[in-house]
């Protein structure tokens, strides 16, 4: 039996929950909540309660900078050895695994977030739905790339409907960023065989030499393509992911964003935690829970920053929590009152806006349009 202290350490929790996807199914099992190699990953224990051969379910690992900062700013780049790296767009939706698990005779496709064992619905977010809406046409397809990879599969889901930091003009689509086996083998696109028609994340450059002038000649390049388009959001790319294959047959990942972005996720080397990490931490929360408490945050913060940092920030953090779940609820309200006006706003704005100005404050009604625009 796999111990999951063993394996996961402290950070871990037990869950018990059916199985949406095959819902004459009841899973039992742990899932690791540390952000290392094995973020995410399951360990089932039982189904439908009866004992099963114990299963470790790799998921996505928390992927690193390829440098560490020193007291005075400066970075000390430590890539390793590889004979190419392959650079890849970073998208910035909701991080989507394809996995299968078995009761010993039969095997079961499921599919879940990174810090839930399955995919679900709550009130800021249909994953569920969302997930079977785009995906329904590669599902198939999907199911055959697992089992000739004999691998998991990562996805994002990305768009409009779906808004994190960068705002997409599609409205909601998914694309396959990479396979991961659960010995914890990395494979890169590149690597996986039959991709068939499933999408895929853009490729945007190929390298062997140079790495940290392409790194910094990359964050650069996308510095100054990234444009804020109104407060928290922004067009353009939220980085790159880095897979640099090495001699010895190994797949590793590293990150590469560009200042902005980097500046609200990491702090680099001044332990400081801003607002803007905190509030994208928050809406990044809502994948997995329907409330924000300071100890869900905090252990997602705990990816970037030192608890001390944390627990030093906590004022500034309950106020995020109170503002992105007063956002979320307005976000909710504009698009049910919308929806009950049984109009489309393409075709009858005026008519929309006049009938929401009686329910909304005249001094948020561009806020009301573009919540509509945008997610409607």
């Amino acid at each position: 039996m796999i111990n999951p202290r063993e394996v996961f350490g402290k950070d871990y929790q037990e869950f018990l929950e059916v199985d949406p996807f095959n819902p004459h199914t009841e899973v039992s099992g742990f899932i690791s909540r540390k952000p290392n190699e094995f973020y995410g990953a399951l360990i089932i224990t039982k189904v439908n309660n009866k004992a099963v051969p114990d299963q470790l379910i790799m998921s996505s690992p928390k992927m690193h900078y390829p440098f560490y900062a020193r007291e005075d700013g400066t970075r000390n780049y430590r890539f390793p050895s590889a004979k190419s790296i392959e650079l890849y767009e970073k998208l910035d939706g909701t991080c989507i695994i394809a996995y299968t698990y078995t009761n010993g005779i039969d095997r079961f496709f499921s599919y879940k977030t990174r810090l839930r064992p399955f995919l679900g619905s709550s009130r800021f977010g249909d994953f569920y739905n969302m997930w079977k809406e785009v995906s329904a046409p590669h599902i198939k397809e999907i199911k055959k790339l697992m089992l000739a990879n004999e691998c998991n599969i990562v996805f994002e889901l990305h768009g409009s409907r779906n808004t994190h930091l960068i705002l997409y003009k599609n409205s909601l689509d998914i694309a396959l960023l990479f396979g991961v086996t659960n010995t914890g083998r990395i494979l890169s696109p590149t690597d996986l065989k039959g991709l068939g028609n499933i999408p895929t994340v853009a490729l945007f450059k190929v390298i062997d030499k140079d790495y940290v002038w392409n790194y910094e000649e990359i964050r650069k390049e996308l510095q100054s393509k990234l444009t804020q388009v109104e407060e928290g959001y922004y067009s353009g790319m939220e980085g790159t992911v880095w897979y640099l294959h090495t001699p010895d047959g190994l797949c590793i990942q590293a990150k590469c964003k560009p200042e902005t972005i980097e500046a609200i996720h990491f702090s680099a080397g001044a332990g400081g935690l801003c607002k803007n990490a905190v509030i994208t931490t928050c809406w990044n929360a809502f994948e997995n829970t329907d409330i924000l408490t300071f100890k869900f945050i905090k252990e997602l913060l705990q990816e970037e920053f030192d608890p001390e940092v944390i627990e030093a920030h906590r004022p500034l953090i309950e106020k995020c929590m109170t503002f992105v779940t007063n956002e979320a609820e307005f976000r909710n309200t504009v698009l049910a009152e919308y929806k009950a006006t049984g109009m489309n706003i393409l075709l009858n704005k005026p008519e929309v806006m006049r009938i929401l100005s009686s329910k909304f404050q005249r001094n948020t009604m561009r806020k009301v349009y573009g919540i509509i625009a945008t997610l409607g």
